[in-house]
């Protein structure tokens, strides 16, 4: 299905003649599938995060608590007074320790018997949690309303009406504050746990001339090898792939390059697999791209759409305590924040909105995809 072009492997300052014959001849295998006009280039993602822009006064009330902050307010919520809180807290044998634990653990109640906080965030009382007021998100305008109030506009491209509730609601949390220079230090754990241990994501580009602006096809794929990386943990450029068979996690759509920036011009769902650590499978629903291929020929881009809802905080709440102790400082208190703001998909019979609208920023670094078994991968991927 993926063929390559030749300027993509044009780079041979960077390795031997060897090397470069072996690559070659497997893309010589690639194009042998394509039709003779088609033109492909594969990038592997070696980076992705939520699309933050945290600024200075985005959160006039100041951010959200962390967890020590929290835990007295979740116990006056269960009805426990100042005094037996402050004797709780202070207390320094082991015995009362764990209760506070399990306390905080279980403050559900449902029919008034405790249950687990995480897995029934709904029957912990709203902590009401502080949101981004900000002016500035980065993404798209999904809903096609342009500038109405509440609406963002892009840091980067000026647009107006630029839809992105999930920053809005993450925002004010500490460990997601941040900007694409400066990743959230959320972000920064989750992918350097996952990537390592999470087959990679490959984006294709296909056309008549990548080169010029005009009707292009966009694949992503889930690969069946990690990001293979340097001695940096830095993505290696050039690395062959194989392409996942799995139909879930292979996407088209129509496409253009538009002054040098790669769209997507039919929004569609966009599903891939990724890991239980951060989204069992990552979906967005009316997918939106801008992707900017640089002089040294990476890519890096912004990739929105609106996100089902309840796999993000499956995501956050799967951790339980010491998530929340880590991280979060009160993750039921952020379900509430994503079902109040959801924005998209009602559900037919209740109709509480499912999706959210979200953005991601990713960077990738040229690569090779090939369908698994095409002869001369195991020459190419054995260099």
């Amino acid at each position: 299905m993926l063929g390559f072009s030749e300027e993509t492997i044009s780079r041979g300052d960077l390795f031997s003649r060897a090397s470069q014959i072996a690559r070659l001849s497997l893309v010589c295998v690639g194009l042998s599938t394509q039709a003779a006009s088609a033109e492909t280039r594969s990038y592997v993602v070696g980076w992705f995060t939520q699309a933050h822009y945290s600024q200075e006064g985005d959160c006039p009330e100041g951010l959200n608590p962390g967890y020590e902050e929290q835990v007295p307010k979740s116990l006056a919520a269960l009805g426990f007074s100042e005094e037996e809180i402050a004797a709780l807290l202070e207390a320094e044998d082991v015995e009362t320790r764990y209760k506070v634990r399990d306390l905080i653990n279980n403050r559900a109640r449902i029919d008034g018997k405790p249950a687990n906080a995480y897995a029934h965030p709904a029957a912990v009382a709203d902590p009401h949690l502080k949101t981004v007021v900000g002016d500035y998100a980065y993404g798209f305008d999904l809903d096609g309303k342009g500038d109405v109030p509440g609406s963002f506009e892009d840091p980067q491209t000026g647009d107006k009406g630029v839809d992105n509730e999930l920053f809005r609601v993450l925002g004010c949390m500490d460990a997601f504050r941040g900007t694409l220079a400066n990743a959230p230090t959320y972000s920064a754990w989750s992918w350097t746990m996952m990537k390592d241990s999470t087959p990679a994501w490959l984006i294709t580009l296909e056309g008549d001339d990548l080169e010029r602006d005009g009707p292009i096809k966009i694949y992503f794929d889930r690969a069946m090898e990690f990001v293979k990386s340097d001695a940096n943990g830095k993505p290696r450029a050039d690395m062959t792939y194989r392409v996942s068979p799995d139909p879930r996690s292979h996407n088209v759509f129509e496409g253009e390059i538009q002054d040098g920036a790669v769209h997507i011009t039919e929004p569609d769902i966009l599903n891939l697999l990724q890991d239980p650590l951060v989204f069992p499978e990552f979906t967005l629903h009316n997918t939106h791209l801008r992707m900017k291929v640089k002089d040294d020929g990476t890519v890096d881009g912004i990739i929105g759409g609106y996100q089902p809802w309840h796999p993000i905080y499956f995501a956050y709440a799967g951790g339980g305590l010491a998530v929340e102790h880590d991280i979060m400082g009160n993750i039921p208190g952020i379900y509430h924040l994503l079902r109040r703001y959801a924005d998209a998909m009602p559900d037919p019979e209740t109709g509480e909105n499912t999706a959210i609208s979200a953005s991601y920023y990713f960077e990738a670094v040229p690569a090779f995809a090939v369908a698994p078994g095409e002869a001369g991968f195991e020459s190419a991927s054995a260099q």
